[in-house]
């Protein structure tokens, strides 16, 4: 069963705990309990049986120590016929006895009084010739149990120089304990219900604050974090959704930044080609129609880039979660191959490279990707060098891809990787980031160094 709220959950376990205890209890009492109280009564029922059977009734002392001594009858079967002993009432006379010396004083032993009110069938003869019939053919010197009209009754049989000797009590139990214990129970129940209540706001109050919270943060009401003075998991849990906050608040800046920083990246050369554009419809172009043409295709080119670049960067988790393409890829090879694409762009400076051997597992279209990112990246701001180092250390390959072009400043040596990042020229790509993502997914790590002449971009992953 699942419950809305929170208190009556509370209510309901607890609840669920007393009344286990109060069960437990009840088992307690009327499996051990009854138990003991039955094989103490059959011990003294036989401890007596033998003082009446042996006549040793000079004791002064010791029968307060006797449960049910106010309880125990004796019956003598002599040429069948049946006499109450004798012998009985010395018990009770005795017990009145030292029951009366003890007087006012307060004794630990309460048993020499009757607690167990006596059943009328104890009066009954037929209670006698039941007895004396069950005794016939009983082995004597041996205890019995049996119950007669609904009461269970113990004994013990011996046999006499002519007869038997038969001794009985009623197995009754004083349910006085189970009453208080259950009433007890029931009052600890009912409090129960209202402790619950106190705990049950004591810890719902702030968790209605935190859904609260959440529904702020849920609707973009970034303006006030939430003061929860718990110091528990529950203030545990508000310092983590004030961080969320402010992770939150700062995504949806920087989504905003984004936004505005790629429309109007992609407005300005909507409006380079739409103005030559007008100028060849309407004849007043700058020079030829041929170059206004290619301005308009230039312009095209970049403009198809960005986008690209854009649904490329939205779709590539989704990508990088779901290939199955990935193949173990050697890295020198590899590099070989990205060097002798982009040289030819760029064959004005110098190339230099230092590769050693290395293998990693990944996609080659992703990783293809990244590291021509990087190198174009490199190849925009080199000046007469760019020189790539690949090389093993102890657990990692490393990868050092370096142009000798201006340095970065140092506050923006980790902003260049995201994706909201636009540089002092006002350029913005997303090429940097997409290596980014690209080299963590396949477990690799990317940063960016300014060295004495220029800049380097580390690539480290993990040796196969």
């Amino acid at each position: 069963m699942e419950f809305k709220s929170l208190t009556m959950r509370i209510w309901i376990t607890y609840t669920a705990i007393i009344l286990s205890i109060i069960l437990g209890i009840n088992l307690f009492y009327t499996v051990a309990y009854k138990e003991i109280s039955e094989n103490t009564k059959k011990k003294d029922l036989l401890a007596i049986h033998n003082i009446i059977l042996n006549n040793n009734l000079k004791q002064p002392t010791g029968y307060e120590d006797f449960q049910i001594l106010f309880d125990i009858s004796h019956l003598i079967i002599r040429d069948g016929q049946i006499k109450k002993s004798s012998k009985s009432n010395f018990f009770r006379e005795m017990a009145a006895e030292q029951n009366q010396q003890l007087g006012n004083k307060k004794s630990n032993n309460t048993n020499l009084l009757p607690r167990i009110r006596q059943p009328s069938i104890l009066k009954d003869k037929k209670l006698e010739n039941w007895i004396s019939s069950f005794a016939k053919g009983k082995m004597s010197d041996k205890q019995f149990k049996e119950s007669y009209e609904g009461l269970s009754f113990l004994f013990v049989i011996s046999s006499t120089d002519n007869g038997y000797l038969i001794s009985y009590t009623p197995d009754l139990y004083d349910n006085s304990l189970l009453y208080i214990l259950l009433v007890i129970g029931g009052i600890f129940t009912v409090v129960g219900f209202f402790v619950a209540k106190i705990v049950a706001n004591y810890i719902t109050t702030p968790l209605k604050e935190l859904e609260n919270f959440s529904k702020r943060i849920a609707a973009k009401n970034f303006n006030e974090p939430i003061i929860v003075a718990n110091q528990d998991e529950i203030g545990r849990l508000a310092a983590s959704m004030n961080k969320m906050q402010e992770d939150l608040k700062r995504a949806d800046e920087e989504e905003k930044l984004f936004l505005q920083s790629i429309s109007h990246d992609l407005k300005t050369p909507v409006m380079v080609i739409m103005g030559h554009a007008d100028a060849i419809i309407d004849g007043v172009y700058i020079e030829s129609p041929t170059n206004t043409a290619q301005i308009i295709k230039d312009e095209a080119i970049s403009l198809s880039k960005k986008i690209n670049g854009l649904l490329y960067f939205n779709t590539l988790g989704y990508a990088l979660d779901n290939q199955t393409e990935n193949e173990e890829i050697e890295l020198s090879a590899f590099l070989t191959r990205i060097i002798n694409r982009f040289q030819v762009t760029r064959n004005d400076i110098m190339w230099n490279s230092e590769l050693e051997s290395g293998t990693i597992v990944a996609s080659f279209e992703k990783l293809n990707v990244a590291v021509g990112n990087i190198l174009e990246n490199a190849i925009r701001y080199a000046k007469s060098e760019i020189r790539i180092t690949l090389k093993k250390t102890d657990r990692m390959l490393e990868l050092d891809i370096f142009n000798d072009g201006r340095q970065i400043d140092t506050e923006n040596l980790k902003k260049i990787f995201e994706n909201m990042y636009k540089d002092k020229t006002g350029n913005f790509g997303l090429g940097l980031a997409i290596s980014k993502k690209i080299i963590n997914h396949y477990g690799g790590s990317i940063k960016a160094q300014n060295r004495e002449t220029g800049v380097s971009f580390v690539i480290e992953f993990e040796r196969k």
